[in-house]
């Protein structure tokens, strides 16, 4: 049944707000809204009808939930509200930031430490300050977003840097440690983070423009999926430069929303650009309908797709985007893995490039790994309920699969359970000789090379369809 939008915002007004206030401001605009999170619910009256759902978590100002869908299907847009309401009540604890700092012995860190953290009470900041001598700083420092060198420690910076590549790494400035004063260093940890952020941002731009010289104009989708979360990402890229660039946040992994996130976008950037064609990378398996772990069929989608849109459409395994944009921004390796496995999961991917070239394998799943641990363990251990030490040897397990198969000569790993990749190392060289570790590096944000990557299969997939077509 088709909903029109005054019937869709008088119904959310009827439905349960336990845990949230709920206010209409007008026809086209619902606030919905507790002590820790806003959300909005907006209408925009297109050739259809368009509603956008989002979330912002009030401490930080980061949005937990957005997506935008055309008013088509009654229940399918009940349901993503309802999605959006659970969403909102389950968000009553704000995101902690961890801030971690170190010196010699620790003492003097302690103290400041706790100096901080009544200041952060003091000011409403959802901040958590520790402190570890410095010769606990690689075993600890990998489960923290902050780390905050003491002065006297400070000539460490560089080689701090070089480990902890995904966390913002400072050294505190000597008048600052003397003195204790605990608001002049939150507020430098307040810039320094949003700075590292615009920084990556921009060194993503660059990486492009470096490395793909092109005529082409193509929409990119990432789709990665944690045990909480999904993150839909998409951008357009015109001759290399992002000209549009948004993300939608979810808690469920499904194809009926990236056919919503398409349907929209499709139908806004086409009245400006010249779309040549889509690139989309996925997870192995995804809800579709009912059914909760669906197989991926990559080539089977991107006949759906292209038939649906008029234009060429590609898929391909998220975790080999992964690997391939790595492997496109950097110049030291030639033969590249990446291993992703979400927290308290032992399902996992991987993804490969091999002397430039990235490994798909069959039907695309190569790196599909998943299943090889499940039949290791005996068929009454509950898979749910597994302790970290097994975690741990999981993803050591498929660590080997990819160093006696490929002989990668760097592991870009994404494991919150496994941050000490020194300990990972020492792990394998228990299975294999030492001159077949590689080096391995820890990483949590991954989006800016899943964009890269999908963008690089997009342009080699359509330069393969257009070298076709003029060959014929």
């Amino acid at each position: 049944m088709i909903m029109n939008s005054i019937g869709y915002t008088e119904w959310i007004l009827q439905e349960p707000h336990e845990g949230f206030d709920v206010r209409k401001t007008d026809d086209d605009h619902v606030i919905l809204e507790n002590d820790a999170v806003k959300g909005e619910i907006s209408i925009y009256h297109l050739e259809a009808d368009v509603a956008e759902l989002s979330l912002t978590r009030k401490s930080d100002n980061e949005n937990i939930f957005f997506l935008h869908f055309e008013l088509k299907e009654e229940e399918h847009a009940k349901k993503l509200y309802r999605e959006m309401a659970a969403t909102l009540r389950r968000q009553s604890c704000r995101k902690i930031v961890r801030v971690l700092l170190s010196c010699t012995s620790g003492l003097t860190t302690n103290f400041f430490a706790s100096k901080l953290q009544e200041a952060a009470r003091t000011l409403s900041l959802n901040y958590e300050f520790s402190a570890v001598s410095f010769n606990q700083l690689y075993s600890t420092g990998f489960s923290y977003d902050v780390i905050l060198l003491a002065p006297q420690i400070g000539f460490e910076l560089k080689k701090v840097q070089a480990v902890f590549r995904d966390q913002l790494v400072l050294a505190i400035p000597a008048q600052i440690f003397a003195s204790y004063n605990a608001g002049d260093l939150i507020d430098l940890v307040r810039t320094e983070r949003h700075k590292k952020k615009t920084t990556a941002e921009e060194k993503a731009v660059y990486k492009v423009m470096r490395d793909i010289e092109n005529n082409t104009v193509i929409f990119v989708v990432t789709v990665t999926h944690d045990v909480n979360s999904t993150r839909i990402c998409h951008r357009l890229y015109e001759k290399g430069n992002i000209v549009i660039s948004q993300e939608v946040i979810k808690e469920t992994n499904s194809l009926e929303d990236l056919c919503d996130i398409l349907d929209t976008q499709m139908y806004a950037l086409n009245r400006t650009y010249h779309i040549d064609a889509v690139c989309i990378s996925l997870p192995g398996t995804m809800q579709n309908g009912e059914i909760r772990n669906h197989r991926i069929s990559y080539d089977g989608l991107s006949e759906e797709f292209s038939a649906l849109y008029h234009l060429p459409v590609f898929f391909c395994h998220n975790t080999a985007a992964v690997a391939y944009g790595y492997y496109a921004g950097q110049e030291k390796y030639d033969i590249v893995a990446y291993h992703s496995q979400p927290a308290g999961s032992i399902g996992a991917g991987q993804g490969y490039v091999y002397r430039g070239m990235p490994i798909d394998g069959r039907n695309q799943l190569g790196g599909e790994v998943g299943g090889m641990y499940r039949k290791m363990i005996t068929p009454q251990t509950d898979i749910t309920c597994l302790s970290i030490d097994q975690l741990k040897e999981s993803v050591v397990f498929y660590l080997l699969a990819a160093v006696s198969v490929i002989a990668p000569e760097v592991i870009l790993i994404r494991s919150a359970v496994t941050p000490d990749m020194e300990e990972l190392k020492a792990e394998l060289r228990k299975y294999v000789s030492e001159e077949q570790v590689p080096d391995l590096i820890s990483v949590t944000d991954v989006s800016e090379y899943a964009y890269l990557g999908t963008m690089l299969y997009g342009l080699r997939a359509y330069k393969e369809r257009v070298r076709k077509q003029i060959t014929k």
